[in-house]
């Protein structure tokens, strides 16, 4: 038996882990004990600012979740002048609450294929749908830390005059020409839900540079009244809907939700962006581990120049069997996000049959991710691949 061999039977290599140290909570326990405001309050203000000081963005907006980001960003969108329609194109290989979202709102849908490099958005069948259908907003997803391909996403959006949206939930800390991803189009989410970049219990953040999709969307946030507003604009609301001073506190001007976080969170928070750099710099150096490891196998690449890996994908031609073995192995995967959304039954159910494309349904029935996260070790990585590559059978796009 060899000594990678023995090893089976040790700790468990799971796909994430938590961010949150001990230490943070002891801090998060001393802060407590002070008494102060948990509901959303200076905290959370303070995070907007550091978090929007990283993505270098002007603003940003905490929420609840990632998924009520990309809901907050879906709903806010319609409230900016000028949107040309409802039709909106977004990446087949994405989260059910990527799409959900606009379909909800009640947006027309065209999902896009997939990049057989990056994973990201697919542009030649971008281009085409933006041109054919009157596209009016899309929304990409830069899939585990790489760019989706995003320079020529901005040059067609710019072409046809199209609101661009960045799903950044995986991608966390990674740049393109010195720029974060997130930092692009009219707006990007965040989420900072357990085992991702960082946590804060429950969170996301919807980030732009947009003074006023930034203020209508702290509005929309909170139940769309217009307390956490810029002054000056609800002077003008209550202006332009004669408001008085009495009622001000407690008219609605716009269709909201309550999706706010909390100080709580918003504390985990700024005690995480203290050790942000750290992570990514840890998901990067596992990342270009496994793709001097696994070689011989299909993996996702980029022209990314730091990519902030969230886990490492590649394609199997038995990935039930890969599964099965990693997972007697006491090693996690799982399948890469979860396949094309058009072939999940919500979608088949709202369109009325499956949409298929031909890069995102390889990636379905072939692709599979293995961890990444900061609490790995390049040791836990050779057994991970060790393991692999006992059973994966090596896949390619056709």
């Amino acid at each position: 038996m060899t000594e990678i061999e023995s090893k089976n039977k040790e700790k468990r290599i799971g796909l994430a882990s938590d961010t949150i140290p001990n230490y943070h909570l002891d801090d998060l326990s001393k802060w407590i004990k002070n008494y102060p405001r948990l509901t959303q309050g200076k905290k959370t203000k303070e995070f907007e600012n550091v978090f929007s000081k990283f993505i270098n963005t002007k603003d940003s907006t905490f929420v609840n979740s990632g998924s009520s980001a990309n809901l907050l960003m879906a709903t806010t969108n319609l409230f900016i002048p000028n949107l040309k329609n409802k039709k909106v194109a977004i990446s087949s290989l994405s989260w059910a609450t990527t799409v959900s979202p606009f379909i909800q709102l009640g947006y027309q849908p065209t999902l896009i294929d997939t990049d057989p490099k990056n994973l990201g958005i697919n542009v030649d069948h971008l281009y085409k749908a933006i041109k054919n259908e009157n596209i009016g907003t899309v929304i990409i997803v830069h899939v585990l830390g790489h760019n989706s391909t995003i320079d020529k996403v901005v040059d067609i959006c710019q072409e046809f005059n199209v609101r661009l949206f960045e799903d950044c939930c995986q991608s966390l800390g990674s740049l393109i020409n010195n720029k974060k991803l997130g930092s692009f189009g009219l707006a990007s989410s965040f989420s900072f839900f357990y085992g991702h970049h960082i946590s804060t219990i429950e969170g996301g953040c919807v980030c732009s540079d947009n003074f006023e999709f930034n203020q209508i969307s702290k509005a929309i946030r909170s139940h769309g009244w217009g307390r956490n507003m810029d002054q000056n604009l609800v002077d003008n609301l209550k202006k332009k809907y004669n408001i008085s001073d009495f009622r001000d506190s407690y008219t609605f001007y716009y269709p909201g939700y309550n999706i706010r976080s909390t100080d709580l969170n918003a504390y985990i928070g700024l005690l995480q962006m203290q050790i942000l750099d750290k992570y990514c710099m840890k998901r990067n150096e596992l990342f270009k581990y496994y793709l001097i490891e696994l070689a011989e196998f299909w993996s996702q690449t980029s022209n990314t120049d730091f990519v902030s890996s969230f886990s490492f994908a590649t394609l199997v031609e038995n990935p039930d069997e890969v599964w099965s073995h990693l997972s007697s192995k006491n090693i996690e995967c799982r399948p890469l996000i979860s396949g094309s959304i058009g072939l999940q039954p919500y979608w088949i159910e709202y369109n009325g049959k499956a949409t298929r494309l031909r890069y995102s349904d390889q990636v379905h029935s072939k692709g599979i991710y293995l961890p990444i996260h900061a609490d790995l070790s390049l040791e836990d990585l050779k057994r991970v691949c060790f393991e692999f590559k006992q059973v994966a059978k090596p896949s390619f796009f056709e």
